[in-house]
């Protein structure tokens, strides 16, 4: 894959963050389960409930990405957490090799439309930029509810992955492989 450009965002580093990455082996989505605005991203900044969470980065309704995390290579963030699985990693480990991107979204889904068109492109974006900077395939993107072994996470909840303008339209446009993705979704809907 070819170098994709880097999205733009802002630097905003969270106050738990952890020296001693092993390496980016993949990307983990996430929804923030919260107020839905940047509420959620100053949260995963500073926490100011007593847990330790954090995340690299986090994509908001209008498309802007926070990054949290001053040092992808050297820091890892507390964003996969207990009861995570991941390719042979478990837990604090999946943190280690894995970047976390939090999708802001209501915890009750009630917001309209669920994920504007800009968020969902940003994701996509900084997924496509992610993937090409570290070496990584589009099988190395997985999500919170894959990666968890108690089944009490099903994050990023009804996410667009497949439609037309969904997440996997917008990561393949970044790659430039867009009309073969959605050749292969016309393919489909003929064999239904």
């Amino acid at each position: 894959m070819t170098a994709r450009s880097k999205p733009l965002w802002t630097e905003l580093p969270a106050q738990y963050i952890n020296a001693g990455r092993t390496g980016i082996l993949g990307v983990v989505l996430h929804d923030t389960a919260g107020t839905g605005d940047h509420h959620d991203t100053l949260y995963l900044q500073s926490p100011s409930d007593g847990r330790k969470v954090s995340v690299d980065f986090t994509v908001e309704r209008d498309g802007s990405i926070w990054k949290l995390n001053p040092d992808l290579p050297k820091y890892y963030c507390n964003h996969a957490g207990r009861a995570t699985q991941w390719r042979g990693y478990k837990n604090a480990e999946v943190n280690r090799v894995t970047v976390g991107i939090e999708i802001t979204q209501h915890g009750h889904l009630s917001l309209t439309p669920l994920y504007p068109d800009a968020q969902v492109k940003s994701v996509a974006n900084l997924c496509a930029w992610l993937t090409s900077s570290f070496g990584l395939a589009a099988s190395d993107i997985t999500t919170h509810r894959q990666i968890i072994t108690d089944g009490s996470r099903s994050d990023p909840r009804k996410f667009p992955f497949d439609d037309q303008n969904g997440f996997w339209h917008y990561y393949w446009e970044a790659c430039g492989k867009a009309e073969k993705f959605l050749s292969s979704l016309t393919g489909m809907d003929q064999k239904r």
